[in-house]
């Protein structure tokens, strides 16, 4: 895998410039007053942007520490819900912040079924995104349950990663010239049903135009 800022910031580098405008005209007590999240435009395109993978992976497992709460929790703590997972890192200046916020504009679009539907980010740098930063950060873009970050110790990073083939490197330390930069992290995004069955994987909504009204009528399905 490459860089993300080199493989994917040209293409996305206007889309970017859309997310940083959106997070900088509205304010972090807006989203958390009203429990809301932005909604996309009606002219949403109705390819689904869905691969099923329903069978094809292991279920939702992981133990780390949710940081809206500073608990430690495993998948049984979202057993009920529809549950979107996302590797990426506070740093990153065009995919994550990208897709965070189209899993919110998605919030905006589910009504009611937002209440059984979670979008967790789980950090790949752990040595800046500590649990406060990660928060803070989520915290523009809609309020937890429905957006919140999952942080762990490398060990449990890693098994959660290697679990669903998710590539990431996060070079650390003084020896590290541009560490930023040098953080890469494949964009995959994955998608459990209630029981914590891997269904499907998220091709765009990374993107930006992804096909939000043909995922929210997924998530009904599902539910």
């Amino acid at each position: 895998m490459r860089d993300i800022h080199n493989a994917m910031g040209r293409r996305r580098l206007g889309a970017f410039v859309g997310v940083s405008a959106t997070l900088a005209a509205l304010p972090v007590s807006a989203w958390a007053e009203k429990v809301g999240f932005p909604v996309q435009g009606a002219n949403a395109a109705s390819i689904p942007g869905i691969i099923d993978v329903h069978g094809h992976l292991p279920h939702l497992a992981f133990k780390m520490k949710r940081v809206s709460d500073n608990k430690v929790v495993s998948a049984s703590a979202y057993r009920g819900d529809v549950v979107i997972v996302y590797f990426g890192f506070t740093r990153c200046t065009d995919t994550c912040p990208l897709t965070t916020l189209n899993a919110a504009r998605l919030f905006g679009m589910l009504g009611a079924d937002r209440s059984r539907t979670r979008f967790l980010f789980v950090t790949v740098d752990l040595e800046y995104d500590t649990p406060k930063r990660l928060k803070n950060y989520l915290a523009k873009f809609g309020p937890p349950p429905f957006i919140d970050g999952l942080y762990g110790t490398p060990t449990e990073l890693n098994a959660f990663a290697k679990r669903y083939g998710v590539y990431f490197k996060a070079p650390t330390g003084a020896g590290s010239p541009d560490p930023v930069s040098a953080i890469q992290h494949s964009g995959a995004v994955y998608l459990f049903g209630p029981h914590g069955e891997a269904l499907a994987i998220i091709n765009n909504l990374g993107d930006a135009h992804p096909h939000l009204h043909a995922l929210a009528h997924k998530i009904r399905e599902i539910l």
